[in-house]
């Protein structure tokens, strides 16, 4: 997708999000969904390992979380 049109796929998340509508956005970009985004789930290995707010979690954090996987949402959650 080229920048103009992601640009594009955000305007109209942002436009649903203030007719309050939730959407789902499936992506590896964190930069282009984080400003927009409530909430994100963290999967690996196609098991749901972490669930978090925005007020809760950093790019940098959700970024760890994604590459390392469960160990590190665990470690971030205080989990065992």
């Amino acid at each position: 997708m080229s920048v103009k049109e992601s640009g594009q796929v955000m305007a109209f998340v942002k436009e649903l999000r203030s007719e309050g509508i939730s959407s789902i956005f499936v992506t590896h970009n964190l930069y282009h969904v984080y400003s927009i985004a409530d909430r994100f789930v963290v999967f690996s290995l196609g098991e749901k390992v972490g669930d978090f707010t925005r007020k809760d979690v950093t790019i940098d954090q959700l970024e760890h979380m994604i590459v390392e996987g469960r160990s590190a949402v665990d470690e971030f959650t205080g989990r065992s």
